[in-house]
This record gives structure tokens, sequence and C-alpha cells, in this order.
């Protein structure tokens, strides 16, 4: 792979990247983390086949094993943000994360998406936001169709009752 086509796939799909990061990882620097290692895999050891069609599911697999892995490191699960951070210190500008949205309401699903199961998470943003069909999210996450039906159902199921306690407690 030469530097100009490894530069046109991160034009083209750095952005999915980053969401699909986004979405799993739910923090910001984590996140760029995750698409920076992404593209450097992509660099160091390109698919066999680098055309779009096998790319882009290529790019989605590595990601979601890329967050996968950064839950299971000792550092994510000994410490907390807030033992890093000086509690002390004044804050000058309010965080990236809640710059993020303007409206309350995105904020709120926002916040009834990070909540859900990682499993489901992963399959409501492939559904929904990259608008793949339950088989083709089947073959990327290497799971059965039925098994990415269910849990498009539990999601749903999930996030209708958060989305509802949200709405009664205006």
């Amino acid at each position: 792979m030469d530097n100009r086509e490894f530069r046109s796939i991160v034009d083209e799909y750095g952005d999915m990247v980053y969401r699909i990061a986004l979405s799993q990882a739910r923090s910001l620097t984590d996140a760029e983390d995750i698409v920076q290692t992404v593209f450097l895999k992509l660099y160091a050891k390109p698919p066999e086949n680098t055309s779009p069609e096998r790319v882009k599911p290529w790019l989605i697999r590595v990601t979601v094993n890329e967050c996968a892995g950064l839950w299971r490191t000792l550092w994510k699960r000994r410490v907390t943000l807030g033992e890093v951070t000086d509690a002390t210190a004044p804050r000058t500008e309010p965080s990236a994360e809640a710059s993020l949205f303007g409206d309350a309401n995105h904020q709120r699903l926002y916040d009834a998406l990070a909540a859900l199961p990682e499993k489901c998470r992963i399959v409501v943003h492939l559904f929904y936001f990259e608008d793949y069909s339950t088989a083709q999210i089947a073959e990327i996450l290497q799971i059965r169709e039925p098994t990415v039906r269910t849990r498009l159902v539990r999601a749903r199921k999930i996030l209708k009752q958060q989305l509802k306690e949200a709405w009664e407690d205006e």
C-alpha cells in the first residue's frame, strides 16, 4: 500500500473509525488513541485486498477489537479518572465531552447510548449510524445474524426505558 492510497483511506474512513471508537470508549482521548492505533495497524500490515468493500469492514473489526482491548488493560481496570486529575484545580473551560452537545436532548441520548452494554452499543452504532444490515454486522463482528437481531432488540428495550425515564423527569 502506497502513501497516496493510505491517505485516501484515512480521509474516507477516519471519521467513521473515530465515531465507532468514541461510542465504544466514551472518552475523547481514548477514542483518539484508538483511531491512531487502528491506522498504524493499517499502515504496518494492511489487509491483502484493499478494495473499499474489504477495507471498511476490516477497519470496523480492528476498531472494535482495539476498543475491547482498551477495557482489558490493567490501567483502565484499576485507575479512575478522579485519581489522575487534580480535583482541587479550578476548571476554567468546560470539558470537551460536555461541549460536544449544545442540546440537552442530544446529551441524554448520548448518555443513554453510552450506558448500553458494549456488545449492544456496537451493534446499535453499526445499524443506525453506519447503515449496515444485520447480515453485514454479523459478518463484520463474526457473530450469527440472530445474535445481532437479539442485541438490537435488547438495546432498543434498554434505550426505551432510559429515555422514557428521562422524559418523565422533566
